[in-house]
């Protein structure tokens, strides 16, 4: 068993949650679910970002406390995540003073004891939208963000820097071996490119009279933290590294961040290079997902092509925005296309006619004929089936090991088109006649509907359950979806009984 802290990259409060979010947060969720059905002991992380300028500015243009609004606002995403059946083990407010705080200025007195931390006065580009300072090189041909489309501000102040340009060669070095891996190879390769051409010292802080919102800077009350110090320490307060080291030590280093392509640098480059100027372990892994675009288009109120995902989920429900999320798309970390055409006809291709025609099919032809079970004597499972589960398990451990969910549920779809194959070339129905083969045939497609049901769990876990139930039976490995790639349901029962339930998916 391994101890591992899989966390999401904590939303900024400034608004309600997208699509994008909705994103990120399925993805973690799955491979923390998959890690804990593989038998390791994970600790998953979110949270909410909640101090800076554009924070402040919001509530006071609603006419609200800022604390109210986050409040709000974190019962958005909270919301979501119980609607999207996403369950964290913990949820790190930056707003919290009792975990948060202490931890984000004790992280920063280390900082300044090792020399890292500095004040100067300087003068640089700052995105409101994007929350951090911009060389020119890094807006559009018009001089504006490439992301908010809006003119970044001339910013005159003095504030504390971190030597971020002292790690250059040991985050190069980290990141080149793999240390710290980035997935997919192409993020890793555009940090290594950006980290090849002149690393900066970065803004660490911002004037109280400029950002009054946030956490004070030890030693100066003038002076708040800016993100950096703030927002990228929650993955040390979420495991209580103030105040229990026990817990702390026990999930520590992360294993693995999911983080959206916009801010890769950020996890990649100044996160990591604030822990080793702590002198901590840096973390493992990083994967990096893309946008949900919308028709090939990025999601913007102004062209009116948003996808909220409560509207999608109130007509499909939530494990089939969690299949849209792992299954659709490219590689590892590109962009997803929603269109709701495309999403309608994948639901009833994938999800109606693929894995819940084959779970009904399955468990209403076997209660109609053997309504009070069925012996196991003399049952010898397919040999042609045996190997194209062990086949599946292969792929599906590699691939979820490399984060690779896409890949993964491609794994539980050969079994699923190996189950609807078999019942249509075998044709129980017609059988009837000859009990002993019936039998033998109804206990394949059983012994393959277990394997899918066990495999699809991490990916779709209310159907999961709903397709637990069909087997009416009190063992371990079903009951928490352990994955054993040598467990047959078949060979560990001396009879088997199932029942029907309701239609895992209704056609829409």
């Amino acid at each position: 068993m391994q101890h591992r802290l899989i966390a999401t990259a904590i939303p900024y409060m400034n608004a309600g949650p997208h699509m994008g979010h909705a994103m990120e947060f399925i993805i973690a969720d799955v491979l923390a679910r998959y890690n804990r059905a593989r038998g390791n002991d994970v600790f998953f992380l979110t949270g909410a970002d909640e101090h800076g300028s554009k924070i402040h500015n919001k509530a006071q243009e609603l006419g609200k406390p800022t604390l109210e609004m986050l409040n709000e606002n974190v019962v958005l995403f909270t919301t979501l995540e119980d609607a999207l059946s996403v369950i964290p083990d913990d949820f790190i407010r930056t707003t919290d003073k009792v975990r948060h705080w202490p931890t984000a200025q004790l992280i920063w007195q280390k900082l300044a004891a090792k020399g890292d931390i500095y004040k100067k006065q300087y003068s640089w580009l700052y995105c409101e939208g994007c929350e951090v300072f911009m060389p020119e090189k890094d807006l559009d041909e018009k001089g504006e963000c490439l992301i908010h489309h809006k003119k970044p501000t001339l910013l005159e102040e003095e504030n504390y820097f971190f030597a971020l340009s002292k790690y250059e060669k040991q985050l190069t070095d980290l990141i080149s071996s793999d240390t710290i891996k980035i997935t997919p190879d192409f993020r890793k390769n555009e940090i290594l490119s950006f980290l090849s051409e002149w690393l900066n010292d970065v803004s660490f802080s911002r004037s109280v009279d400029k950002m009054p919102w946030g956490i004070p800077v030890p030693g100066d009350e003038t002076q708040v933290m800016y993100v950096w110090c703030d927002a990228l320490t929650n993955y040390l307060s979420g495991i209580w590294y103030s105040f229990d080291q026990e817990k702390f030590k026990t999930y520590y280093p992360t294993y693995l961040h999911v983080i959206g392509k916009d801010i890769s640098r950020f996890h990649a480059i100044i996160y990591m290079a604030m822990l080793l100027s702590a002198d901590m372990e840096t973390s493992k892994n990083i994967l990096v997902h893309g946008f949900v675009t919308s028709a090939g288009e990025k999601m913007s109120k102004s062209l009116g092509n948003v996808v909220v995902p409560e509207d999608v989920m109130s007509v499909y429900g939530s494990d089939a925005l969690r299949y849209f999320m792992t299954v659709w798309g490219g590689g590892v970390g590109d962009d997803i296309d929603y269109t709701a055409t495309a999403y309608h006809n994948h639901y009833n291709s994938g999800l109606v006619n693929g894995l819940g025609n084959i779970a009904n099919r399955t468990s209403t032809l076997f209660c109609k004929y053997y309504p009070e079970g069925a012996s196991m004597s003399g049952f010898v499972l397919d040999s042609v089936i045996d190997g194209v589960i062990v086949s599946a398990y292969g792929l599906y451990i590699e691939s979820l090991e490399a984060f690779d969910l896409r890949s993964g549920y491609a794994a539980v779809s050969t079994l699923i088109d190996l189950a609807n194959k078999y019942f249509d070339d075998e044709k129980p129905w017609t059988i009837k006649d000859d009990p002993e083969k019936l039998r033998d045939v109804l206990l394949n497609l059983v012994e393959i509907l277990y394997h899918i049901n066990i495999l699809v769990a991490p990916f779709l876990p209310r159907t999961g359950e709903k397709m637990r139930e069909i087997f009416s039976l009190a063992i371990s490995k079903i009951s928490d979806f352990s994955i054993d790639s040598s467990f047959r349901l078949t060979s560990e029962n001396t009879s088997m009984k199932l029942v029907t339930v309701p239609l895992l998916f209704m056609k829409i």
